[in-house]
C-alpha cells in the first residue's frame, strides 16, 4: 500500500508542497457508521480493510434498508437478509461484528424521533470512546445518508467529544474537487477485498450493479486525483490504479 495523503490547506489545485503524508493511524478505536448495509464497503471498503490491520474497527448499521430487498418477503426477513450480508462484509474487511441500531428515523423523521435516535448514537459513542469515526458525507444527496451524518454530528456536539472524522463518498453522491482532502491509494489486494465485500450484498446487486460503479469510481479517482490534488495540472504523477478519497475533519470543542 502506498502512503496516505492529506491536503491540509485545501488549495485547488494542490501542489507538492501542500501535501502531507500520513502513516500514523494505528492502535485506535474506530467506529464506522453506515446508513445501509452496503454503503460502508462501497464508500470506504478499501481504507477500512487497510486500517483493520492496525486498529480495532466496529461497524455500526443505522437503518438496514429493508425496502431495498427485491423480493416479496416480510420486513423482518428483509432486515435479517441485509444484516447477514453486512456480517459477511465485515469478515472480509477485517472488521468487528457489526452493531445493528434499527433507528426510528428510517421510516419517521419528526423531531422526537430524531432526538431519540441521537441519544442512541450518543450512547454508543460515549460507551466506545472512538478516536476516529467514519460517516456518510453530511452533504450527501441521499436523505437517509445525510440524516445519519447530521445525527452523528449532533450527538458529538452534545458530548463535546473531540474526534477525527472521515466522511466518505458513494457513487451516486461523489465529492466535488474542493470537498475531499484525504487520498487513499489502494493496492490490488485491498481493491479486491473492497469489491469482494460489495459482492456479498446480493440482495442489492440484483437491483443496481454497485460492483461496476465502485470500480469505475476507483478508476476515476486514480486517473484524476494525482494531477488534480497533488502534482498540479499538467504534471504526471501515478498513485496506482485504484484510489479512494475522503473529507477528513478534526472535530474540536
Amino acid at each position: 500500500m502506498s502512503s496516505l495523503f492529506e491536503i491540509p490547506n485545501q488549495k485547488f489545485p494542490a501542489n507538492a508542497k501542500s501535501v502531507k503524508v500520513v502513516n500514523n493511524i494505528k492502535g485506535k478505536k474506530i467506529l464506522a457508521f453506515t446508513a445501509h448495509s452496503d454503503d460502508l464497503s462501497i464508500g470506504a471498503g478499501g481504507f477500512l480493510a487497510y486500517l483493520s490491520g492496525f486498529n480495532l474497527i466496529k461497524p455500526i448499521l443505522a437503518y438496514t434498508g429493508w425496502r431495498g430487498v427485491n423480493k416479496k418477503v416480510s420486513k423482518e426477513t428483509a432486515t435479517k437478509i441485509r444484516e447477514k450480508e453486512m456480517e459477511k462484509e465485515s469478515q472480509i474487511l477485517g472488521l468487528k461484528k457489526p452493531v445493528f441500531l434499527r433507528l426510528r428515523t428510517y421510516e419517521k423523521s419528526d423531531s422526537q424521533d430524531k432526538d431519540l435516535d441521537t441519544q442512541i448514537i450518543k450512547e454508543i459513542i460515549k460507551k466506545e470512546k472512538p478516536k476516529i469515526i467514519f460517516l456518510p458525507n453530511n452533504l450527501d444527496l441521499h436523505p437517509r445518508h445525510r440524516l445519519l451524518s447530521r445525527l452523528i454530528l449532533k450527538a458529538l456536539e452534545e458530548l463535546k467529544m473531540p474526534v477525527e472524522l472521515f466522511f466518505y463518498e458513494i457513487p451516486w453522491s461523489v465529492f466535488s474537487g474542493r470537498e475531499f482532502n484525504f487520498i487513499v491509494p489502494l493496492s490490488k489486494e485491498l481493491a479486491n477485498r473492497k469489491i469482494n465485500a460489495i459482492k456479498v450484498h446480493k440482495s442489492q446487486l440484483s437491483r443496481t450493479d454497485f460492483v461496476r460503479l465502485s470500480k469505475a469510481l476507483l478508476a476515476l479517482r486514480a486517473g484524476m486525483v494525482p494531477e488534480q490534488k497533488i502534482g498540479g495540472y499538467g504534471v504526471k504523477i501515478s498513485l496506482g490504479k485504484w484510489v479512494e478519497v475522503y473529507k477528513r475533519k478534526l472535530l474540536k470543542f
